[in-house]
């Protein structure tokens, strides 16, 4: 065996484990609801090996309540994890980002984490009323994972984010986004 293939084996072998890693730290931390099996969408899956890859594309899902978007952005996290994406994986609600951009309780810290992740899932935007300063800091954070081209994922049961987030924010979490609806019932209820 040449260095070079000693090389290339070590890397092939370091990155399995690493992804390995992220992996079962992305899903010590997943919801048990969010756990349960099922088919990921095709688009979606090919989302994900595009971030394994290194190409950086935005995702929107968005579609009625109930209809399985946080279940696929958890699963499509992990199919990018399983398929070789080597970069911090953030999955958190609109309601926990929030908390973090509050002015009474705002992170510093924490807000810097979101911009640097590799991806940042943001679930259930719009399931709440964005203040001026929700939407400032939205604005600054979208702005700069854009412009350092991070992957940002977004799920809403609003399907017009322009009229949820305004021009700016929208127009930046477009840009060569996968836009993906879904479509169903609320899967909560019960027959």
């Amino acid at each position: 065996m040449t260095p070079e293939q000693i090389n290339e084996e070590a890397a092939a072998i370091w990155l399995a484990d690493r992804c390995a890693r992220l992996a079962e730290n992305l899903l010590k931390h997943r919801p048990d609801e969010f756990s349960a099996p099922g088919e990921l969408d095709p688009r979606l899956k090919s989302w994900a090996r595009l971030l394994s890859g290194g190409v950086s594309q935005n995702l929107i899902l968005t579609g009625p309540v109930g209809s399985g978007k946080t279940w696929a952005i958890w699963r499509a996290a992990e199919e990018a994890v399983r398929s070789g994406y080597d970069k911090l994986v953030i999955i958190t609600s609109a309601a926990q980002l929030r908390r973090i951009i509050a002015p009474a309780t705002a992170d510093p810290h924490e807000f810097e984490r979101y911009c640097a992740a590799g991806l940042l899932a943001i679930d259930d935007l719009g399931s709440f009323r964005l203040s001026e300063w929700d939407l400032d800091h939205l604005g600054e954070l979208i702005d700069i994972r854009w412009s350092w081209h991070r992957p940002t994922a977004v799920s809403s049961n609003v399907s017009k984010l322009k009229d949820l987030l305004g021009p700016r924010i929208s127009s930046r979490l477009q840009h060569g986004a996968l836009v993906v609806e879904t479509t169903g019932t609320d899967r909560r209820r019960q027959p």
